[in-house]
């Protein structure tokens, strides 16, 4: 944590753990940050059917935060735009509120506590032979967190997550009311336990952690849409930094997901592994790899089984300019649509910083995507050029 506490468990531990607040004996006010970006994709609908178009990118944050290092609250905002040239039918509009609480309690516990509400609305499309309806939904999301860190002893640190997240989406309105009103996505209550505990050890931390989630999904349509689930895990876990600055971090473990209505029960090895490594002359290179359950980014009712490997060079040029460049490829089979989706990317990015306040980013990002089922290929290549702002 950037604050001290009398127990070095916690000051090492709590950050890997999650658990940690801002120093905020030097802010005085608010936080606004801001960005404007420009692309090209070559893919606007990012289907089979590549359509190419501009479109203007637009994001702003707020944060304040009062308080002092053993108690403090704040309050966050942010916003995001995107407008197409030609494609308007895929322009989304997103907002985000949060408040967040922390106290620490005595030298040896501490608590956080967070409330969020996002509302989305999303342009997209249905696909009907070679024609695209453009549709339009309104997502919400409310979600709810609390977190206690607790030193066991000097050396070990304990923290308990506990959270809720309610997520609700309206009816799909289709482009000029060729189809009416209705509802495509059900509603979702997720419940979610976890404990965690890690030991440090000079620069080696250790522990494991155990986890459950339980989403209570509204039944919409026959075959319904989507589908309740329990997903529960558990993972030892190894962190490590050397002498010459190289950081390594390792979990392995297992998955449990028990689909409704006995229509899926499987119990998967799951695993991460990723390092930073720090090269001559300003290089830096990092990569990781994970398996894991995908329940939230997945065509498939019920989740995905999902591996992805990828690895970034960086290089700070001087003190204003740094470039960078990675690659990764994934592979999400879906457990019960039998899909295979192989995707596979490339991004190379250059950032100038014109002043403190003040940089520029010019960004190349190349996808390509396979879904073996259905035999679709997915190609897109976007380029844009952004301002961003710090005050």
């Amino acid at each position: 944590m950037t604050h001290t506490v009398s127990f070095p468990a916690l000051a090492l531990a709590l950050p890997a753990l999650g658990l940690s607040c801002p120093a905020l004996a030097d802010q005085t006010g608010p936080k606004i940050s801001a960005s404007l970006e420009r692309h090209w994709t070559s893919n606007a609908l990012d289907s089979e059917f590549a359509i190419a178009d501009w479109y203007t990118l637009l994001r702003g944050s707020l944060r304040q935060d009062v308080g002092d290092d053993e108690a403090n609250a704040g309050i966050a905002a942010e916003f995001q735009l995107t407008r197409h040239d030609r494609i308007v039918i895929e322009d989304d509009r997103s907002i985000a509120v949060s408040a967040h609480a922390f106290r620490r309690i005595s030298p040896g516990l501490e608590l956080r506590g967070t409330l969020t509400y996002s509302a989305v609305s999303k342009g997209d499309h249905l696909e009907i032979g070679p024609v695209a309806i453009g549709t339009r939904a309104l997502k919400q999301v409310a979600a709810a967190q609390a977190q206690a860190g607790i030193a066991l002893d000097e050396a070990t640190a304990l923290v308990i997550d506990a959270s809720n997240v309610f997520e609700t989406t309206g009816r799909t309105h289709f482009e000029e009311g060729i189809i009416g009103p209705a509802r495509l996505d059900p509603d979702v209550n997720k419940v979610r336990l976890a404990a965690r505990v890690m030991r440090t050890i000079g620069p080696v931390a250790v522990g494991g952690s155990l986890s459950a989630l339980f989403a209570s999904v509204e039944k919409l349509g026959s075959p319904p849409v989507a589908l309740s689930y329990a997903l529960y895990g558990a993972q030892g876990q190894l962190e490590m930094r050397t002498e010459a600055g190289m950081t390594v971090g390792l979990a392995l473990g297992a998955e449990s997901l028990r689909g409704a209505h006995g229509i899926y029960s499987g119990i998967r090895p799951a695993w991460q592994v990723k390092a930073a490594m720090p090269l001559p002359r300003d290089f830096e290179l990092r990569g990781s790899w994970f398996g894991r359950y995908e329940t939230g980014d997945s065509d498939d009712p019920l989740a995905s089984w999902l591996h992805r490997a990828e690895a970034e060079l960086g290089w700070k040029v001087t003190e204003r300019l740094a470039l960078s460049a990675g690659v990764y490829r994934e592979v999400k089979q879906n457990l019960l649509m039998e899909n295979e989706e192989r995707g596979s990317g490339f991004y190379a990015e250059a950032s100038y910083a014109f002043s403190k306040p003040l940089s520029a980013v010019f960004r190349v990002d190349v996808t390509r995507t396979f879904k073996t089922i259905l035999d679709i290929r997915e190609r897109t290549t976007d380029v844009f050029l952004g301002l961003r702002a710090q005050i």
